[in-house]
Order: C-alpha cells, then structure tokens, then sequence
C-alpha cells in the first residue's frame, strides 16, 4: 500500500471513531434524561409524602435524571430518618421503596454494678422515643466506655440487643461487661537527676497501685496526667528550675492486660539563684524602696522560687493600695544569665476612678441585701483595692459561700468602673452527729441542727442535743445579726440540760434563757447580753458524793450581764489559713437572783501559713476566772475543761473531782493553750483528706467547797498530743482524733478517741 492510500484510510478511521464518540454521547445524555409522569412512595410509616418530595428540586416540575436521583437517594440517608432507600422507573413511573428507622421505645441496661441506670442515661444520646440512628448509637457506646476508663475500667464491653416489638418501635437494652480493674502498676521518671523518683511519686496525684490504696488515685486517668505534668512543674519552679519541662507523660497499657505503666521523660535544666532584685516606680523614692526590697518573700543568694515571686507581687499592691494608690499594677520579668537570675519589679499606678455599680452575680439563695451589708465600699465612693479586700474577707467568714471572688469591668466612662462580685453559694444549713467513748459517761451521742442564712436573710437558727446514759441536754436558739437592716444583732437561747452522775445517786438540772444585742465597728464587734437560769441538785440517800456543790436540795437561780468584745480577721469561716479572731467576755451576776459573782473568759485563735500555705499553724489559748461578790460560786457557774479544748481527756475529763463518786466538779480558774499543725500533704489530691497532730495544755482549778474534793487547788498543767485525720464523706464531713495524755493526774477521766460525722442540706 502506497504511502497516500495509507494516509487516506488513517484519515477515515479517525472520523469514524469521532463520530462513534458524538453518537455515544449523545446516546448517554438521552439516556440520562428521564420522562417521569408519577411518583409513588412505598413503605413510609411516620414519615409524610411531603417531607420525602422536599428532597426533590422545584418538584413538581423536576427534570429527572441520574444525577438527581443520586442527590435525591444520598440526602435521604443523611436525613438519619431512613435506613433504606431503593429506586425504580417503571413506564414513566418512579417507585421509591423506603424502609425507615424504627422509634426508640425503651433504653434499658444490663450487667453494669459501678455505674448505676441514671448515671448511663445521663451519658448517652439515646433516649425514649428518639429516632432509632446508627451514629448515635455508636457514639452513646463510646461515651459509656469512657465513663468506664475514668473508674479504671478498660476492659469494659458494651453490646447492643435491639429488640423490635412491632409498630416500627424497638427496645434497646445495652449489654455492659465491666471488665477488670487496671491500675497503675508503675510509675517511672526518665531525665531526673537531682531529685528521686519516689519524691517524685510523692508530688503528683497518681499514685501506685497497693493494698492500702483506697482512694482511687491508683487508678489511670488520661486526663491526671496533665494535672501531674503541672505538679511536677510546680514543684521544680518552687526550687529555682526555671527551665524545667516535661518532655513526655504517657500510660502505657502493659501486655497481658493487668494494668499501666505510667512514663515520664522530664529536663530538670539548671538551678537559678538570685543575683539583684530591683523596684521601678514614679511613687517609691530611694528610701521606700530600700524598705520594701529588704519586705520581699526573694532576697539576694535565694534560690529562684516562684512562690516567693508571686508573694513578693502581692505584698507590694498591698503595700502600696494600704497606702492609699489605686489600681496599682505589678509586673515582674526575669533576666537569666548563667545559674543567676536578675528579678526587676515594675509598679504603676492607673488613674483615680469611682465605683458606677456593684454587680452581685451567683447567690440565687442569699438576699442581694445581705451581702451587700457586708461590703465597706458603695457605690459612688472612690475605687480603694484594700477596702474592697476587706469587704471579701468578711463575706468569706459569714460562711454562706465556698468561694468569693470579684474581678473589675471598665464602663463607657473612662472614670468609673463597676465591680462584680461573684460568690458559689455552700449548704448552710448542717445536720451534725457525734460519738464519743470514755469511762465518765461510757458512750455519748450529740445530734445538732443549724442554719447559718435560714431563708437566705443572714439568720442563724440552731437546735442542739446531747444524749448519753448519764447526760440530757438540749439548746435552742436564734440570732438576728442585721436588726432592721443596721450593724445590730439580737440574739435568744433556750436551754435545758439534765447530768446525773455514774451511780445514779446524784443528779442537776439546768435550764434558762438568754437574749442579747450586739454592736459591729469594722471588724470588731460587741455585745451585750442578759441571762437568766435556773439549777438544781438533787441528792439521793444512797449518794456516796463526798463534797458539796452549793445546791443540794435548792434552786439556785443566776441573773447576769454579759459584755463581750471580740474581733475577727481570718480570712476563711471553715478552714482558715490566715488570720486570727480574739475575744473577751466579762459577765457581772447578782442583778437579782441567789448568784453573786465576776467572771471573765478570754480566747484567741490565730492563723499562720506555712511554704506558702501548704501547711497551717494554728495557736489558740483560752483563760477563765470566776470570783464570788457574796457567798460561794456553786458547781453550775463553774468552769469545765476537756474534750475538744483539751483532746485526749473527756469533755469534763480535767480538774477536781468529786472523792466519793469521781465526778468532775469544776473549777473558778482555767487557762489552755493548744498548737496544732495541718495540711493537705502527702494525701491523695481526690479525697480531701488532711492531717493533722497537735499539742494541747492546759489546767482547772479551785472550788470555794474544798471538803470531799481531790485536786481542788492542782494548777499541773496537763498535757496532751496526738494527732488526726479529717475528709469530706459522701454523708459530710467527717473527723477522728486521736490524743493522749503524757502528763496528767490519777483522778483525770481520760477519752483517747473522738468521732465526729455530719452532713449538711
């Protein structure tokens, strides 16, 4: 074949193939364009035609074609109404055939013990009459094994069994299997040098798996980890390792399955210590600011501790806002070179604004009134940081709220601003139990009711009781600490109480009433208050008590003034760290009545952190005297001392007692003083749990009926240590001290363990 007729065949075979490619296309696109007339829907139950058309485009005048219907089958499904959709044209007729998913009738669950039915419903995203979907139902299986992990629970299964009961309805039931409990086995510290990986252990909130380990924290929790990375932070930055990171904390779940490894690669980087420490500002000249360098938490030669940083911050915007700035604001910023690390505090002051609004945001019990009643700033009045301060403090020690915090909002004049008060409100109301063992009166059972903001006004109702074999009393009373809505308190009592000695042979009755009405300037306050009781003793024929009370066989009735003063600046009502409140009360009895007599009752407690607020020392003293105008001061208006003032003896464990029948009789003088250390430390971070041990002296003594009465004039101090433990219960709080006495006399009861659990509503 000749080279021009090759060329020409070539040329026809192209053209060939081009046709053939326009006639295909154009036999697909025909083929693609379908003539419907009619739909017909098959198979719906609940779902209306309507609502299946809507997914066709301008239907009815929708031009078929596969495109469409694809578009038209995907969007059904992505409804989540639908579980299958199947198309047919038949003689210009559409059919969709629809199979939809049924209706949740029930949620049910099976095999689960640690997590309880409304807990798991709680998780979920399924719930009764919900459209039967297959994501959510992965996503509610999912969810429920997450739960599981946070208990330890791993290996925990979840099963679906859906059971159709007819009508397009089904009931799911949720077959769970717990699995194991995985713990973790180990915890290992890579990169550390300077500091062991048992102190390590001990600084993070994941603990090792052990016998004792009752707490929960031996249990992997993804999510601790990142709380142990900033532990771990912490506790290098507080010892000058400024550069400290942690490079990798991971769980590693262990081959056969029986628990984790917890890993963590850590950089210690070097140690700084401090070289120069420096105080820009307009207002401090030389002087001032060679005073308040030598003030700060950081001196030269420390090691770097971040603490002491943020403390040092603190203690210049107190100085300077006591000193009458406003609005002062502190910045700190490091230089490092080498192991040393130059610290320069810049301190400016913003402009003098006024106070526009005083916003009260959380308390959807406590009345706006009673706290702003607490407040020494108004508004309207000049912006003062340390007044504002205050106002917080005395609001924390109401003890209403658990938490109080405020923060400071610019208005649309650059002159004002609004201050926010925020509070988390707390149970105020308790129901408070006790047991107590001693050989006095063998068991004792207490049982109070209190509410320290009854119907969120600021009043304080309580009923107390104490029941024992040998002891009956009870106590009620109501104080009003806000009388038409000023800085005045009223207050009332009513009490009875009824002691019967071991024998039985000699038994008081006390009962009375009291009312008074109280003063408050700041933070101090005063009182006066009228009381009025009556006692009796009653001696039987077969009574071996040997000494006389003053009131055998008559009632003796008492009628005093009290005055009181006391002052109160800590800085927490329950669990205070800082601060103290001191108190004094003089009582003058004789304003008619048959008891004639002087008292006086002074106490302290002061408050002092220690690094930083990681422990607490406490220190509190007491002292009382009683002195007769006219006669003798008979048993019911003496002084007892023991139990929780003096720990390790029995409420009235101290002192002179009775030779014949070993009752405590009481005393005209007493003093106690009491140290006492606690914190948080070394506990599991999720329990609440904290320790304490303590030290406890004190003394009673003197009775103006000396016969028949053993260490009636014993001033020996006794004394006392122990220690304790306290925590928060599902039932309220709870606390068992433990003391014991190593210097005390023959005759003193003693009581080695006391028990205590409330709860509150």
């Amino acid at each position: 074949m000749n080279m021009f007729n090759f060329a020409k065949l070539f040329f026809l075979l192209n053209k060939c193939l081009f046709l053939f490619f326009i006639i295909a296309k154009l036999s697909l696109s025909h083929a693609d364009q379908l003539k419907i007339e009619e739909v017909k829907i098959y198979g719906v139950k609940r779902l209306s035609t309507s609502f299946i058309l809507n997914f066709f485009p301008e239907y009815p005048n929708t031009k078929f074609n596969n495109e469409i219907l694809n578009n038209f089958t995907k969007d059904l499904y992505n409804s989540g109404m639908v579980n299958k959709v199947s198309l047919k044209v038949d003689n210009y007729t559409l059919i969709i055939n629809i199979e939809e998913y049924p209706i949740i009738n029930e949620v049910s669950f099976s095999g689960n013990d640690l997590l309880n039915n409304e807990t798991l419903s709680k998780i979920i995203s399924i719930n009764p009459r919900d459209i039967f979907n297959k994501n959510d139902l992965s996503d509610s299986i999912e969810k429920i094994k997450l739960e599981y992990q946070k208990i330890g629970r791993y290996l925990a299964e979840v099963n679906i069994k859906k059971i159709e009961i007819g009508d397009g309805r089904v009931n799911l039931n949720f077959q769970i299997n717990e699995g194991a409990l995985l713990v973790v086995k180990n915890i290992n510290f890579i990169g550390n040098k300077n500091y062991s990986d048992n102190e390590l252990r001990s600084k993070i909130s994941t603990k090792e798996d052990a016998w004792y380990k009752i707490f929960g924290s031996n249990k992997f929790i993804p999510e601790r980890l990142d709380y142990d990375k900033q532990k771990l932070r912490e506790f290098y930055s507080h010892r000058g390792y400024i550069d400290f990171t942690v490079k990798v904390a991971r769980g590693d779940l262990l081959p056969d399955l029986s628990g984790f490894n917890i890993n963590f690669i850590i950089n210690e980087g070097q140690r700084y210590s401090i070289d120069k420490i420096n105080i820009n500002s307009s207002f401090a000249d030389d002087k001032k600011t060679k005073f308040l360098l030598k003030e700060l938490s950081l001196q030269k030669g420390d090691f770097y501790d971040s603490r002491a940083l943020d403390e040092s911050t603190k203690y210049l915007i107190k100085y300077f806002e006591n000193n009458g700035y406003n609005f002062i604001k502190v910045v700190s910023s490091l230089k490092k070179r080498k192991n040393l690390i130059d610290i320069t505090y810049d301190v400016t002051e913003g402009n003098k604004k006024f106070i526009n609004k005083i916003i009260i945001l959380g308390n959807t019990r406590t009345n706006d009134n009673v706290i702003r009643r607490e407040l020494t700033v108004l508004e309207g009045d000049p912006f003062n940081k340390a007044k504002l301060n205050l106002s917080i403090n005395s609001l924390k020690r109401l003890g209403y709220f658990q938490t109080v915090n405020y923060k400071i909002k610019n208005t649309n004049t650059p002159q004002s601003v609004d201050v926010i008060i925020e509070v988390e409100e707390m149970n105020t109301g308790s129901v408070s139990l006790g047991v107590g063992y001693s050989s006095l009166d063998n068991t004792t059972l207490t049982f109070g009711l209190k509410e320290k903001n009854f119907l969120g006004e600021g009043k304080n109702v309580r009923f107390e009781t104490s029941l024992s074999e040998l002891k009956t009393s009870y106590n009620i009373g109501v104080t009003e600490p806000y009388f038409l809505e000023r800085h005045l308190s009223l207050s009332g009592n009513l009490f009875d109480e009824e002691i019967e000695n071991k024998k039985g042979d000699v038994k008081t009755n006390r009962s009375g009433v009291n009312f008074g009405v109280g003063f408050k300037f700041d933070d101090i306050s005063q009182a006066i208050k009228y009381n009025f009781s009556t006692s009796e003793t009653t001696t039987s024929s077969s009574s071996t008590a040997a000494s006389e009370t003053g009131e055998e066989g008559k009632e003796i009735t008492t009628s005093s003034v009290t005055y009181s003063l006391f002052q109160d600046t800590r800085d927490n009502y329950f669990n205070p760290t800082s601060g103290y409140r001191w108190g004094f009360d003089n009582t003058i009895a004789g304003i008619g009545g048959d008891a004639k007599f002087y008292k006086t009752e002074i106490k302290t407690k002061s408050y002092y952190p220690i690094e930083y607020g990681d422990y607490v020392l406490g220190f509190k003293t007491g002292l009382g005297l009683i002195t007769a105008i006219e006669d003798k001061i008979t048993s019911s208006n003496r002084f007892f001392l023991g139990g929780k003032t003096v720990r390790g003896f029995d409420n009235a464990g101290v002192g002179p007692r009775d030779t014949g029948n070993n009752q405590a009789i009481g005393g005209n003088n007493y003093y106690n003083v009491s140290f006492e250390l606690k914190s948080d430390e070394f506990m599991p971070d999720d329990t609440g749990l904290e320790w304490f041990v303590f030290s406890d002296v004190g003394s009673i003594w003197g009775t103006d009926f000396k016969s028949g009465v053993k260490g009636y004039n014993d001033k020996e101090p006794r004394i006392t240590n122990g220690f304790g433990l306290s925590m928060i219960t599902p039932v309220g709080p709870l606390q068992m001290v433990w003391g014991f006495p190593v210097n005390s006399e023959t005759y003193d009861i003693e009581e080695n363990f006391q028990f205590s659990i409330g709860t509150s509503f």
